[in-house]
């Protein structure tokens, strides 16, 4: 029993850890940042072209036929300038959940035609992460300040932009990020098993394309690497909750799922771009990397020799 109390404990003190405000702030700039975009390429239009295959799940249900190009671009618009605003710290109370809610309807729109969005999935969690974290997450790097500026403002300790009301939102946001790998690579096993990697399932899928490219036609010609790479991927997925607890282990993991998905992008054609993204936003420390590279860019100047 005094066992699981102190776990729960320890658990509970690593998701409350003090963070830095400017970590929070550097989250929210670049998933903001990345929403924007992915609203601004989406080509919804086709989506309500195909508004015969509407067949709505969950929260689309409240809409009985698929929503006009009008109303798709109007969404889409103030998604992305809620999605900008947000960017730069602007009424996070009203620009956060405009986004969000735009981009959740659009994203149903999409799933409701028959194509599951599974790539922006993540990314739309942590959107829900800083929803939740309300104005911490604006407290730091943004232009609110500037423009709601005080004749004399107070002078702010560097300790009051430390505190756990940064540090839950950021570790919820690490959590979402490794179950969604974990989860994805359990379902394998549940469905699959070791089959996944020793039969030719991953070779019948590069060689299933109408027209396979170079990459994906090497692999599939070579039955080992073809198994390597299944079991390579099931291992990364299955085990990669342990950057949560061993942070050096980020430095293989991260780098290695980019490398699956940019290798996916290339084989097959399928774009998780903003799901790795999101991972790289939510666990590089941006504001220990803007540090260094100020000090590369302007580094201290050298005292200058005293002639007496």
């Amino acid at each position: 029993m005094r066992q699981a109390e102190n776990l729960l404990r320890r658990a509970d003190g690593w998701v409350f850890a003090h963070e830095d405000g400017r970590r929070l702030a550097a989250i929210r700039i670049g998933i903001c940042a990345l929403l924007a975009l992915r609203l601004a390429i989406a080509d919804y239009g086709g989506t309500v072209r195909h508004a015969t295959a509407f067949q709505p799940h969950f929260y689309m249900d409240v809409f009985e036929q698929m929503p006009s190009l009008e109303v798709a671009t109007i969404l889409q618009i103030c998604g992305i300038v809620a999605s900008l605003a947000a960017m730069v710290g602007l009424a996070l109370r009203v620009s956060v959940p405009l986004a969000v809610v735009c981009s959740l309807i659009l994203d149903g729109m999409v799933n409701s035609v028959g194509r599951v969005i599974v790539g922006d999935a993540l990314l739309m969690l942590c959107m829900l992460v800083l929803l939740a974290s309300g104005a911490a997450a604006g407290e730091a790097w943004s232009i609110r300040g500037r423009v709601h500026r005080a004749p004399k403002p107070a002078i702010v300790p560097r300790s009051a932009s430390i505190g756990a009301r940064y540090g839950w939102p950021i570790r919820t946001a690490m959590i979402a990020c490794a179950l969604a790998y974990f989860f994805a690579g359990v379902q394998k096993w549940r469905y699959s098993g070791l089959p996944w990697v020793t039969s030719d399932n991953l070779r019948w899928i590069l060689d299933s394309q109408a027209h396979p490219d170079g990459l994906a036609q090497f692999i599939a010609d070579r039955p080992l690497l073809a198994h390597v790479f299944a079991g390579g991927a099931l291992l990364l997925e299955t085990t990669f909750p342990l950057v949560l607890f061993v942070p050096r282990l980020r430095w293989l993991f991260i780098p290695g799922l980019i490398a699956m998905h940019v290798g996916i992008r290339v084989a097959l054609g399928l774009d998780y771009s903003a799901q790795w993204l999101t991972v790289l936003i939510v666990f590089v420390n941006w504001p220990v990397i803007v540090a260094r590279l100020r000090r590369t860019v302007s580094p201290a100047p050298a005292p200058r020799e005293v002639h007496g």
